[in-house]
């Protein structure tokens, strides 16, 4: 794997893996799986070491623009704060170093053994354009006749005032066909593996200042509003490492 990872060290000027201090185990396990990966632990907010109402009152957290942004007006768990402000800090830190390509991990992320054998014809296949790469995503891969029909439904409920969702995010929904191994990026879970470069950097910032999306849902709605050129990776190289039942393994947003 390790001639695989030195494609991804060469190809970006930066890689960050996301932790917070306690999770030893989490770092430990990343460190065994990704061998030969040039990387730096990247330690954000810790929702032990703040409060919803510190930061609510500091200005860092916005839940009434949550609640707008959010399909059914939800509020972000303490938690989920955390994770978006980590992201966040990425990003200001990838500015404030003038990096141009920044790869960011989170410490649950697995690859794929077999599909990083596509890495060399998925970095030939990215655009110069591209601002946000998923490496790792779930949901909202397939564009079909099942998922047509859906959006049909959704831009009705859209237009009865039934769903927050716009048009233009409707549309964009669903991964669209761009080449071998990549996709247009729709609406997709997940912030465990991605790339952005500067201009994507700034215009997240600006989008998450004051704090106001789910981390995933930033992306997301980036990209289904065509505010960033995304695209992701098709079939993902890298899996979120998870529990049997499917959830997460001592998850921070908890």
């Amino acid at each position: 794997m390790q001639e695989y990872f030195q494609l991804l060290n060469d190809y970006y000027d930066k890689i960050y893996v996301l932790s917070v201090e306690a999770a030893v185990t989490r770092r430990e396990l990343f460190a065994e799986r990704f061998k030969g990966l040039d990387y730096t632990f990247f330690f954000g907010a810790d929702k032990n070491q703040f409060t919803v109402e510190e930061v609510q009152t500091k200005g860092l957290f916005n839940e009434t623009f949550t609640r707008q942004h959010h399909r059914f007006s939800k509020t972000m768990k303490h938690g989920e704060i955390a994770c978006s402000w980590s992201h966040r800090m990425m990003y200001e830190e990838m500015l404030a170093k003038n990096y141009t390509r920044v790869l960011i991990f989170e410490d649950d992320a697995v690859p794929d053994e077999k599909m990083l054998k596509c890495i060399p014809e998925i970095l030939k296949e990215t655009p110069p354009d591209c601002e946000l790469l998923m490496w790792g995503w779930d949901k909202n891969g397939m564009n079909n006749l099942s998922t047509r029909f859906k959006k049909i439904i959704y831009h009705i409920q859209h237009s009865i005032k039934q769903l927050k969702w716009d048009h233009q995010v409707i549309s964009n929904l669903y991964a669209k066909p761009f080449s071998p191994h990549l996709k247009k990026a729709g609406f997709h879970d997940f912030t465990y593996a991605y790339a952005i470069n500067k201009s994507a950097a700034r215009k997240l910032v600006q989008l998450q200042t004051p704090i106001q999306y789910i981390a995933d849902n930033l992306l997301a709605y980036a990209a289904t509003k065509e505010i960033v050129k995304s695209y992701i990776v098709y079939p993902q190289v890298f899996l979120h490492d998870s529990l049997p039942d499917g959830t997460a393994r001592d998850s921070y947003i908890r």
